[in-house]
């Protein structure tokens, strides 16, 4: 461009020269008017070139400038379009990141959901232990009922003076069979100094009179101990059994008269008997005890035995869960439905102690009543001076 603008100026000086054809100077002559003329023609030369040069200029910086933007457009589009493809590519790679995540928590919760399922559908040892202690318990109340009701006819037979009984004879043979049943199985040391029986063990001396024969004991260990809490109940609650009302004596008015007494003295010592029978046959051995529970016995130190009475064996689930390892390792494994099973079992054997509780409340209630019932009979027979009834 410089040589161009150059070129461009010594071409009008010289075409100044030609066109107006200037003459060599002189000096003796100054003309004045061809120098002006040639001085305008330069200056409109100039100015021509300077517009000329503005006006290649201006084409050029348009051109340039337009150019630039043509190449600034294309690169930001490809730049632009390469974000955008960027962008597209990310979302797709979020969306294929997305899918897979969703369908790793889909399977992973469909793995934990048949987890579920297979646990609270399985069986587990807890639950077969518990159960197994459950039948053991009932098991024991039912034969522990059967050991009552035997219990209490005999002695409701004896109550009665029945034939065959001590008292059926007279009041006088029930006293001599009683004292022979203690000084034969009970025999103490004063009364074997006496010379009234022979020595026995030191554990049955007395021991009808000892509530640790009914109550000592989760099971009776054989009939010995048996024996002894039968026989603590008949020195509890009826030590010898009135005579009976026979012959003439039940035939006459005063016998008809004492016989209405004797029923009612019969009924009330029945229930007597069924409570203290209930309580015995609680202790006796009537089950046969589960291996749970029988480690439990000899986790705590006592002798286990292959059968137990119904207070033991209830006593033995309650137990093994209050402080039976094994059975805190197996809770800790077990899962959420072994938890509620056990849960369940719990309140079971709640629900069966409180339907013990209210049949024992039951015949409570018979025993105030019976106790009401003498007290408002005796208050009837109190002696009470009154004045001969006049009768219109």
């Amino acid at each position: 461009m410089r040589k161009s603008l150059l070129g461009s100026t010594a071409a009008a000086f010289i075409a100044g020269g030609v066109l107006f054809n200037a003459a060599p100077a002189r000096a003796d002559f100054f003309d004045s008017a061809g120098i002006i003329a040639a001085i305008s023609a330069l200056q409109k030369a100039t100015q021509n070139l300077f517009a000329s040069l503005g006006t290649q200029l201006t084409q050029s910086f348009e051109s340039n400038m337009t150019n630039l933007g043509n190449v600034v457009n294309a690169q930001l589009g490809s730049g632009f379009t390469q974000i955008s493809n960027y962008q597209k590519a990310q979302i797709g790679a979020v969306q294929q990141i997305a899918d897979a995540s969703n369908m790793i928590n889909a399977r992973t919760a469909r793995d934990i959901r048949n987890a579920q399922l297979r646990d609270q559908h399985s069986v587990n040892l807890q639950d077969c232990a518990a159960l197994d202690g459950g039948q053991s318990t009932v098991v024991a109340a039912t034969n522990a009922q059967a050991v009552q009701a035997a219990v209490g006819r005999l002695k409701d037979r004896r109550t009665r003076a029945e034939p065959e009984t001590p008292s059926w004879v007279g009041q006088a043979q029930g006293t001599q069979a009683a004292n022979q049943n203690h000084y034969s199985r009970y025999c103490s040391p004063a009364e074997q100094q006496a010379g009234l029986c022979g020595g026995v063990t030191s554990d049955l001396q007395d021991a009808d009179q000892d509530v640790g024969s009914l109550t000592g004991e989760y099971t009776y260990a054989g009939q010995d101990k048996i024996d002894a809490a039968n026989d603590y109940l008949t020195n509890l609650l009826q030590p010898v059994a009135p005579a009976a009302l026979r012959g003439s004596s039940l035939t006459s008015a005063a016998g008809q008269d004492a016989i209405l007494k004797r029923r009612g003295y019969n009924a009330q010592m029945s229930l007597a008997q069924d409570v203290g029978g209930d309580v015995l046959g609680w202790h006796a051995a009537t089950v046969q005890l589960t291996q749970a529970q029988q480690q439990e016995m000899a986790n705590e130190g006592l002798t286990a035995t292959p059968t137990g009475s119904e207070e033991q064996a209830i006593d033995l689930e309650v137990r093994r869960r209050f402080s039976g390892v094994q059975w805190h390792a197996n809770l800790q494994a077990i899962g959420e439905k072994g938890v509620l099973v056990e849960i369940a079992t719990e309140l079971a054997l709640s629900n069966y102690l409180s339907w013990q509780s209210f049949q024992l409340a039951q015949k409570t209630a018979l025993v105030d009543a019976a106790i009401l019932s003498n007290q408002a009979d005796g208050r009837l027979k109190t002696p009470i001076t009154m004045p001969t009834a006049t009768v219109q």
